[in-house]
């Protein structure tokens, strides 16, 4: 298979042959195969995207189904996972323990971890919002597209973002805080998701960078981060069983809660209070036991105010019946810890 042939099996299979994102500008230095497609009226970055120092490239390819612009559009977007994706491949060691250097201390609680998770699933990745479209060719069959991004430039960007998430996190920091554990927890609750918002742009930062770091936390705001899990710890909880099906399931869901770090509490004053009514539904089949639960909880504080409620199922299945109970017990703490950490992220100000 002569060269024009190869190259064009590999325009016609969508494959692009992806060198590294940064090197000496290589584009004057075109293969005699570069210069067969340059001839036939093909780019050459159509197989081979250019080479040059603090510049990323990503192409990408798309079918034209009648609408050439469409065609070029979605060309263009999968260029740009296509520029990132490459990225990623050069950032090397684990990327969270270089990016989560506030709660990564070990001590925290499977509830504090819930709530940390939960923050991060709200916050989009970052956007590099410096991609630009550097050319587009179409062939009559499939539409491409070249993408750019200067990487001094994002990486420029990333690092005022952070600072500005930096700064915001600090004047929470400066708020008073007394009374109870849930209420002096209340004024730094807008800085977890704040937290969640600074890590993703670290990613980015690693990504994009020269240097491939990421802008450390201070050790002030790691001090802060930290302080705010300790308190969600620390907050005081009551358990109350509005049925038969509950009052079954109280003594595990009570356990399962403990286990996962709250500090769930029979009498004295509570920060919050999990009402919680459920019907059970019991089956065996196959040698195996299944207990189904249709749970209703609801989290209030301690004036009564109803901040959340919920009704979901769960189940817990074993070849015993009472282990299924207890798994039942223990999936429905699952969903309070969720919704717990819900509630805390995106419902108490």
């Amino acid at each position: 298979m002569n060269r024009r042939i190869l190259a064009a099996a590999l325009v016609l299979a969508g494959v692009s042959l992806l060198p590294a994102c940064a090197g000496p500008d290589s584009r004057s230095g075109s293969s005699a195969a570069e210069a067969e497609l340059a001839a036939a009226g093909q780019p050459f970055w159509v197989t081979r995207p250019p080479l040059k120092n603090g510049m990323a490239y990503g192409v990408g390819s798309m079918e034209i189904y009648g609408d050439q612009a469409a065609a070029l559009k979605r060309a263009a977007e999968l260029a740009r996972v296509d520029l990132v994706a490459q990225l990623k491949v050069t950032v090397s060691g684990d990327f969270s323990s270089t990016t989560t250097e506030t709660s990564g201390s070990g001590r925290d609680s499977e509830v504090q971890r819930s709530v940390s998770n939960y923050a991060r699933s709200q916050v989009a990745p970052a956007e590099l919002d410096e991609i630009i479209t550097a050319d587009t060719y179409t062939d009559g069959r499939y539409a491409y597209a070249l993408v750019e991004l200067d990487r001094s430039q994002a990486a420029a960007r990333l690092r005022r973002d952070i600072a500005d998430v930096d700064q915001q996190i600090e004047d929470i920091a400066a708020s008073p805080l007394s009374g109870t554990p849930l209420q002096q927890l209340r004024p730094l609750l807008p800085a977890v998701k704040l937290f969640a918002r600074r890590e993703r742009l670290a990613e980015r930062l690693q990504l994009v960078s020269m240097e491939r770091r990421a802008e450390p936390a201070s050790a002030a705001l790691r001090a802060l981060q930290q302080s705010i899990y300790d308190r969600i710890g620390q907050l005081r909880v009551t358990l109350q069983a509005t049925d038969e099906g509950a009052r079954e399931l109280l003594g595990g869901v009570t356990e399962a809660l403990t286990q996962q770090g709250l500090k769930v509490q029979s009498s004295g004053q509570a920060d919050l209070l999990f009402t919680v009514s459920a019907a059970l539904t019991r089956k065996q089949q196959g040698g195996n036991y299944y207990v189904f639960t249709h749970s209703r909880v609801s989290i209030a504080d301690a004036d009564g105010r109803v901040m959340s409620s919920f009704s979901k199922q769960a189940k817990g299945v074993s070849g015993l019946p009472e282990v299924a109970r207890v798994k039942a017990a223990q999936a429905v703490a699952a969903l309070i810890a969720d919704e717990l950490a819900a509630t805390l992220v995106d419902k108490i100000h």
